[in-house]
């Protein structure tokens, strides 16, 4: 029963590729108040080339929290220079690359229309309150 569960999930992982490096270990703490639905920060210290790290609310339910890496990784001009910037214009919230305009998922991190995704980070609430953790374990 575990290896029928584990296979989709490892087939799910490889249908989409991320191109953007590992930066290695890093965390921060953000706040992201409940009443802020469909609302982004962009944290510019951190992730790859320091492009920056996008925090992502969906809801108001702790797991509905999630963060990416600003570097579009569309091209490799894209990974040297490309930073996503944050909207929710749709009503969903995606991030659009600067240079080519890509446009990525803020819950999933897929682009619209190539199987290439923004690099995920964990995100862990901290003891009910509207602070939650980001962090990279590589």
């Amino acid at each position: 029963m575990y290896l029928a569960v584990a296979l989709p999930a490892v087939a799910c992982t490889k249908e989409y590729d991320c191109p953007v490096p590992s930066i290695g270990r890093f965390g921060f703490d953000v706040h992201m108040p409940a009443y802020e639905i469909m609302a982004a920060k962009s944290i510019p210290q951190y992730g790859y080339n320091k492009h920056g790290v996008i925090v992502f609310r969906y809801n108001n339910a702790p797991n509905e929290v999630f963060a990416f890496d600003a570097t579009c990784p569309n091209s490799e001009e894209c990974l040297a220079a490309g930073v996503v910037e944050h909207s929710n214009d749709d009503g969903n919230g995606y991030g659009v690359c600067k240079k080519c305009k890509s446009r990525y998922s803020l819950i999933d991190g897929k682009h619209a229309d190539k199987r290439i995704k923004l690099r995920a980070y964990f995100v862990q609430p901290l003891n009910f309150t509207d602070y939650y953790r980001v962090y990279n374990t590589d």
